[in-house]
């Protein structure tokens, strides 16, 4: 089923794009023949994803592999833009830092506060004035569940989903009536790699997988959501949000610090 995503351009950048829900993302992007800018780390995988849609779909793709953290990340992706019109900015990027905040390696910490909240910043900034200017344009920020939660052991990471939630809810309200559309997605749990890269022990993982959507149901969600409304969640992600909502924030807090402890454990480091 065709979602008219030509309407807003033909070219998209995702970030995060070589797995997870980024590709899948960027395999319905291509489906809907939408020109593709993939920026990931993993640049073996990267550059076969790119290739394998390029040529399945008939569209150009191109890799960008790099560390989005990096001072000259950003850089390189506004020399890598330079010569098209991105039409449709996917901030998807992001990882965790899970367990004892008190103990967390300060670096990783650092990276995640980069990575999560202040490349998605940069790269509006920069795409948003020309989708003004064209009056056509959206924006898709990968939030969480997890931005309604307060969550010890996932500390960091809430706080950055947060910050993606009340960044894209704002610029959703701010850009009302200029033809660029903003959406906030949130996810609960993926069947990805996050769980496991953000230090969760493997039997846990394949608990919390059991209670987690595909990311083509996720990234299906978004792309059908957008323009229609400003945030989409799964249907019981968006209960918990609303129940989280109307329940004293103390009493969500032991609710899940409890949960935390009895049933996920995390690798020391």
């Amino acid at each position: 089923m065709t979602m008219n995503l030509r309407r807003y351009g033909d070219w998209a950048l995702v970030t995060g794009g070589s797995m997870g829900l980024g590709e899948a993302f960027a395999r319905m992007l291509a489906a809907e023949k939408i020109n593709l800018v993939l920026v990931a780390l993993e640049q073996d995988r990267l550059e076969a994803l790119a290739a394998e849609l390029a040529g399945s779909h008939g569209i150009e793709c191109r890799p960008l592999a790099l560390d989005l953290t990096e001072d000259e990340a950003f850089a390189r992706i506004v020399e890598a833009t330079s010569d098209i019109e991105v039409a449709i900015l996917i901030n998807n990027a992001g990882f965790g830092v899970g367990g004892e905040f008190a103990t967390r390696d300060p670096r990783r910490l650092e990276r995640l506060v980069k990575l999560n909240c202040l490349v998605p910043v940069m790269l509006t900034r920069h795409m948003l004035p020309g989708m003004i200017a064209r009056r056509r344009g959206a924006v898709i920020m990968v939030a969480s569940i997890m931005a309604f939660i307060t969550a010890p052991y996932e500390a960091a990471y809430n706080a950055s989903k947060a910050f993606n939630l009340h960044l894209g809810e704002s610029l959703a309200g701010e850009l009302d009536g200029t033809g660029v559309d903003v959406l906030t997605v949130c996810p609960g749990g993926m069947k990805t790699t996050f769980f496991a890269a953000e230090g969760i022990r493997g039997s846990d993982v394949n608990r919390l997988h059991k209670f987690s959507h595909p990311p083509e149901t996720i990234a299906r969600l978004a792309l059908r959501k957008l323009g229609k409304t400003r945030v989409a969640a799964p249907m019981f992600p968006w209960v918990a949000s609303y129940l989280v909502r109307i329940t004293p924030r103390r009493w969500v807090t032991q609710i899940v610090r409890a949960i935390m402890v009895n049933f996920v454990r995390y690798d020391k480091g």
